[in-house]
């Protein structure tokens, strides 16, 4: 995107791989602003894999653009190309120049071992657009929302994440529109989150790890059981997970000859900032060590149990208090 802004554009764009959204990203930009808007009549080609031929596509590719110094030839839904990529060696090993041609091959990855990516890849660029783990979605939440100036809470870029999934377009469109309501001056908190995207659900995991940290009784018993009455909103599964990575990181911190905040940022994993090290630092005192690899072990036997391994039906409520009363005592 750097390279592009500068105006320099290559001649082959294959972008392939699970997630669509930097795919569509990329191929969007080149089609606004590869060639300028009263061009496009004569030189920008929109095709869709499934209904296009080889022999259209190389007649198409190796025209020369009129009245402009480029042309952009776009194939989307490329993984569907009802021709064989193989017969596009030869294009592919020496492209015409004036020809910017973008593929977007979705939802998989292309074989590397075939000579036509190769040559793609020598003469233009193979971008691979992997989705993103669950556990990195607020670490992209915050970067999305410092590409537009703004600043966000870690609290918050992860009540975003627990509510909108890994549905990188659907963030971008409810980012800019907490914009919208939040001046540039101000960090994005999680009550705005709460307020302008319309995230009705009283608590949140993250809530109940919150609250168990602090060693809160009354508030972990609160969110316990209305997390155990809408565990369809928020299932065990993701409570447990939750529970498992802040008591993992206090038995991990427990064990640190360096407990500042610095050696805990630089000695356990997932820590990447200071508001995350102070959480576990302000965790650990509550939880000694032997307390805390016994709540490990509880999580994993509530996991199991709450999967019908071993359980006679047990009610999320009823598992939800049972996990709060052995954390907190």
């Amino acid at each position: 995107m750097k390279e592009m802004r500068a105006g320099n554009f290559r001649p082959i764009y294959l972008l392939h791989g699970e997630e669509p959204y930097y795919i569509d990203k990329i191929s969007k930009y080149i089609e606004h602003h590869a060639i300028e808007e009263h061009e496009r009549d004569f030189n920008l080609n929109v095709f869709y894999g499934r209904d296009l031929s080889t022999e259209n596509l190389l007649e198409t590719l190796k025209r020369f653009p009129m009245m402009a110094p480029r042309q952009v030839v776009i194939m989307r839904e490329a993984q569907d190309f009802s021709g064989k990529w193989p017969d596009l060696e030869a294009y592919f090993q020496n492209p015409v120049q004036s020809t910017v041609f973008v593929i977007d091959f979705k939802y998989k990855k292309v074989d590397a071992r075939f000579k036509w990516v190769d040559y793609a890849k020598k003469n233009g660029v193979v971008f691979h657009s992997a989705r993103h783990y669950d556990s990195d979605i607020p670490r992209v939440i915050e970067e999305f929302a410092k590409q537009i100036k703004y600043r966000i809470n870690p609290h918050a870029s992860h009540l975003m994440a627990e509510h909108l999934g890994n549905d990188l377009e659907k963030i971008e469109g409810e980012l800019r529109k907490l914009t919208i309501n939040v001046p540039l001056s101000k960090e994005i908190q999680a009550e705005d989150v709460k307020k302008h995207i319309g995230i009705s659900k009283e608590f949140s995991q993250f809530e109940y790890v919150d609250a168990l940290s602090i060693r809160d009784a009354a508030r972990s018993y609160q969110i316990a059981f209305q997390i155990g009455r809408n565990d369809k909103n928020t299932p065990m599964v993701l409570v447990i997970s939750a529970l498992f990575a802040h008591f993992s990181k206090i038995m991990m911190f427990h064990s640190l000859q360096d407990k500042t905040v610095n050696g805990v940022i630089k000695s356990i994993p997932g820590v990447r900032n200071a508001f995350f090290a102070q959480k576990v630092m302000n965790s650990a005192p509550h939880y000694p060590f032997p307390k805390t690899a016994q709540i490990i072990e509880k999580l994993r036997e509530v996991d199991a149990r709450s999967k019908g391994v071993e359980s006679n039906s047990i009610s999320s409520v009823e598992l939800m208090k049972e996990l709060t009363y052995f954390i907190l005592n």
